[in-house]
């Protein structure tokens, strides 16, 4: 990814990411940032016994660079003193599948997920991602995008006092790595 003025100002060579089973980035990428993103995991219902079915993500991104390169093991729960920044981007999905990151000064990108794995706590958390840019939506530089150290997303195993159709949101908070 690109040098630009928005950089963090602090390095994040030495920074290395929570340990996890994901293919790691080559050597070749470098980390330009990690957000930490804040919003609601977004599931429907076919029917009240069937189970949410996903249809993407919303949330908002703030900088959390430079809190995580001065302590890596800070948890994502204890990183809302970010927030007190304004959010330096948006993540949404293009359609069920696509995810897409527009962050300032790195552009918008559009990934494919290519890779995940369960979260520590699988019973309440959304599973860790390794996200590829893919060359169709993107603007930026950015090759690789992981989502990582996640907090709530995930959805109940039933629609039970859903309508059909209806749109189930989950509030998640999570560490994203942009490469």
């Amino acid at each position: 990814a690109p040098e630009d003025s928005t950089a963090p100002l602090c390095d994040l060579s030495r920074v290395t990411q929570p340990p996890n089973t994901l293919t790691p980035p080559s050597a070749s990428m470098r980390l330009v940032l990690i957000a930490l993103g804040e919003g609601t995991q977004n599931y429907t219902c076919a029917s009240p016994t069937s189970a949410p079915s996903p249809i993407g993500a919303v949330a908002q991104l703030y900088d959390a660079s430079c809190a995580l390169a001065f302590n890596p093991t800070t948890a994502t729960t204890d990183l809302a003193s970010v927030q007190n920044a304004p959010a330096i981007g948006t993540h949404f999905f293009v359609d069920n599948t696509t995810p897409d990151f527009d962050i300032a000064a790195l552009g918008n990108t559009q990934t494919k997920k290519v890779e995940d794995m369960g979260a520590p706590d699988a019973t309440k958390d959304v599973k860790w991602l390794r996200l590829q840019a893919q060359s169709a939506g993107t603007t930026s530089e950015v090759k690789m995008i992981y989502r990582l150290s996640t907090s709530g997303g995930l959805a109940p195993a039933t629609c039970e006092g859903k309508g059909v159709g209806e749109v189930v949101t989950v509030a998640y908070k999570a560490q994203y790595w942009v490469y």
